[in-house]
């Protein structure tokens, strides 16, 4: 997989994705006493969801940050993706500052396997991944659910919002669609809550902002103590239709290097 700069998709992020959510809260009771009002945030949403699901490889960045950026909320790290819905195929990038050290990983996942390539290997080893499918250490960075168009295909409208549409999303679905190695299962206390957030689509590009911050709020206070929440605050993401047509492969080499160098790994 090719490393790519999320310098791009950064300055998609700061320019349109800090949107705060105050007042985006309400129930679908007090949604639904507005009459019409309801039918424009439906087709908004369903307008959003039949855009994701035309998309043969859906592209996209998230980013996890502790809080929501307008208010000093601090990056945890990035995931570049593309995903292949036909396959369930996914390309990852990883660029991280968890624990202030910085590192950037490459996975790939295919048939079920996954698989990671460091760029501490050096340009020669870019094609060549070592098989890390039962190693929760290294495949902690990866989704639960890798279909990264979960904040609008499991979203419920609640009201407009400018061009886009407030939603709650189950926390079930923004759990498993963050990185498994800070939530490894969906608490039960989840059960029932919903996370505020925004999907603003902008042509082909959708933007989202989930507030987990507030999503922690409608926990009890007895069960939130068991649930490590510090690491979890904002996701901010966007998506859109790859213009890469190349097909989600599996990796070219495959090594142990226990046994093989990096620098070898293309004789493995």
């Amino acid at each position: 997989m090719a490393r790519r700069s999320s310098a791009a998709w950064a300055g998609a992020l700061g320019a349109g994705l800090l949107v705060a959510l105050t007042g985006c809260g309400g129930s679908g009771e007090a949604a639904a006493s507005k009459g019409d009002t309801v039918v424009l945030e439906g087709e908004q949403l369903e307008g959003l969801v039949a855009q994701v699901n035309k998309m043969g490889i859906v592209e996209w960045h998230g980013q996890l940050l502790t809080k929501n950026p307008d208010n000093g909320g601090k990056r945890i790290f990035d995931l570049d993706g593309r995903f292949s819905p036909s396959t369930g195929y996914s390309e990852l990038s990883m660029d991280s500052v968890i624990d202030g050290n910085a590192q950037q990983v490459d996975y790939l996942v295919v048939a079920g396997r996954t698989y990671f390539n460091s760029e501490s290997w050096g340009p020669n080893a870019a094609t060549c991944y070592v098989d890390i499918t039962d190693d929760a250490d290294r495949s902690w960075a990866l989704p639960t659910d890798l279909d990264p168009t979960w904040p609008v295909t499991a979203a419920r409208a609640i009201r407009l919002a400018g061009d886009g549409v407030s939603v709650g999303v189950p926390a079930k679905d923004v759990i498993t669609g963050m990185p498994r190695g800070l939530f490894p299962g969906v608490p039960a206390a989840l059960d029932g809550v919903e996370a505020k957030a925004v999907i603003t689509p902008h042509g082909h590009l959708i933007e989202v902002g989930v507030d987990v911050v507030n999503m922690w709020g409608e926990v009890p206070p007895a069960e939130l103590a068991r649930i490590d929440t510090r690491k979890a605050g904002w996701w901010a993401m966007t998506m859109k239709e790859s213009q890469n047509g190349a097909n989600i492969v599996p990796p070219q080499h495959v090594f142990d290097p226990a046994v093989t160098p990096p620098s070898q790994c293309k004789r493995a």
